[in-house]
């Protein structure tokens, strides 16, 4: 567990934050990092919430620690990408698991709710390198494919105020990793199914993952995805709803395909994709 206070953006209210890591009991099975907002009196912590919620949606974000006494007071968080349900099993040589990118924490309010935001560091932006920026404008039913070398160690983003859209990652040989955003249902989905090697372990590949994202506000929303050699990052809104996900393609990705699964025209603002260094 960790126990640390933030101060509220909007309001300048201080609040305590309550991590805990479990397992199981996850919303898309196995492990998984819970938060409770509230108050505490140097003994007791009393929280706001009647249920838990959680900081990452996806399967592969868990055992996260945050660093006290950085120089600019940030609270930095970084978690242990992987999942007790499949982690002694994951096809990898000579190293097993990751972490995932280092996040700020912060308090926004939404609405009438203060939620716990995670979003990473600024400072990554110093490993741009390569940039594509383009404006995409999609018709019902219409699907823009880009094309590249390949998409290891990218970020994408874009902002958009449509609600029915889904981004496909796609390799030479077909494996497809898919998230989509269905504004009806209010929810965000990830489908690593045929992402690659998928079999090694029942639990890894057998379901869609779900997020549910009920409190988005109204007009445009960032959507940034951190794509790297076997992982995924999603972050929607600036780090309001986050989704990490562990992936093992046979060969590198090297296609996104953007497809507008409504009845209205999708507009991406600001769509941008990046080369990232390593940091090795």
């Amino acid at each position: 567990p960790d126990l640390f206070p933030l101060t509220v953006a909007e309001t300048g209210e201080t609040k305590w934050v309550l991590i805990i890591s479990i397992n199981p009991g996850a919303p898309n099975g196995g492990s998984g990092t819970q938060y409770f907002l509230g108050d505490f009196d140097g003994t007791r912590f009393i929280s706001d919430q009647e249920e838990a919620r959680w900081l990452d949606c996806g399967t592969d974000n868990y055992a996260g620690v945050t660093y006290n006494n950085t120089p600019d007071g940030e609270r930095i968080f970084i978690g242990w990408m992987s999942n007790w349900d499949y982690a002694r099993d994951t096809p990898t040589e000579r190293w097993r698991s990751a972490m995932t990118l280092p996040r700020k924490l912060s308090l926004r309010k939404i609405g009438e709710t203060v939620e716990l935001i995670n979003y990473p560091l600024e400072t990554l932006e110093k490993l741009h390198s390569e940039e594509i920026q383009k404006e995409l404008s999609l018709e019902k039913g219409q699907i823009e494919t880009l094309n590249f070398e390949q998409l290891k160690q990218s970020e994408v983003s874009f902002i958009t105020p449509s609600s029915n859209f889904k981004t496909t990652f796609m390799n030479a040989i077909g494996e497809t990793l898919v998230v989509s955003l269905d504004g009806e249902k209010q929810e965000m989905t990830l489908d690593r199914r045929s992402s690659g090697q998928v079999e090694f372990q029942e639990a890894f590949g057998n379901k869609l993952h779900r997020v549910p994202v009920t409190n988005l506000p109204e007009g445009a929303v960032e959507f940034s995805f951190y794509l790297d050699w076997s992982s995924l990052e999603v972050f929607v809104n600036r780090g309001q709803y986050a989704m990490t996900s562990q992936v093992f393609p046979n060969e590198p990705f090297n296609q996104m395909l953007i497809e507008n699964t409504g009845d209205k025209e999708v507009l991406l603002d600001s769509f941008s994709i990046y080369k990232m260094k390593s940091v090795w």
